[in-house]
């Protein structure tokens, strides 16, 4: 009967060899990334393995759906700026909390109308919260009046021109939280005043992704 063959040692001088080439090229990532740590954009790359994916963005967004178009390009605070949507008086507000990393979103087809995120990293904790509660406390300034809480989330004002607000004006309701240090903005640019009502679905969308601390 033939034996059962047990497989061959690897000659050392072999194995040597193999290690020995393991090092070297772990010396030459070393030093094509300057003999220091990988940046940031490096330590995104995919894992190897089962799992393999990206690690999540901690400036999470809902995924609003319907017409969704492309902000990828939204990275930093100055991105956001750029787009000019905020009033001056919101910017300082950010500005002077020291904001940082930012990421956006806008969904324009929703049936209930057009609805913008954003979240934006501020100096820290303490920064955030009076951030938000300076951004809340600038809308009414804006002509916005306050609205009940929704989903937990207490910064939210709104204005309808069907409830005494300005007849030129869009029907808008506008969120502000917190999470750590990041300040979050949830806006409904709705199609007419009815579709209002349903801003706290899409703040729940939001917190799904990103849940309130304050």
């Amino acid at each position: 009967m033939e034996q059962a063959r047990t497989p061959a040692r690897a000659p050392v001088a072999g194995t040597l060899l193999i290690v020995v080439a393991f090092a070297a090229a772990a010396v030459a990532a070393w030093v094509a990334w300057g003999g220091a740590p990988l940046p940031a954009t490096a330590r995104n790359l995919p894992a190897t393995g089962e799992a393999g994916r990206l690690a999540a963005d901690p400036l999470a967004l809902a995924d609003f759906d319907a017409g969704t178009e492309d902000y990828s390009h939204v990275r930093g605070f100055p991105d956001v700026r750029a787009l000019d949507f905020l009033s001056p008086a919101e910017v300082r507000a950010y500005e002077a909390a020291g904001a940082g990393a930012a990421r956006m979103t806008v969904a324009s087809r929703r049936p209930e109308g057009r609805v913008l995120a954003v979240v934006v990293k501020v100096a820290d904790r303490a920064a955030a919260l009076r951030a938000a509660d300076e951004l809340d406390g600038l809308q009414s300034r804006f002509g916005l009046q306050r609205r009940d809480p929704e989903q937990g989330v207490h910064r939210i004002t709104e204005v309808d021109p069907a409830r005494g607000g300005d007849a030129g004006s869009r029907p808008t309701a506008r969120a502000h939280y917190t999470h750590a240090d990041l300040v979050v903005r949830v806006e409904l640019n709705a199609r007419t005043s009815a579709d209002l009502a349903r801003f706290g679905a899409l703040v729940a969308k939001q917190l799904t992704a990103l849940p309130a601390d304050g």
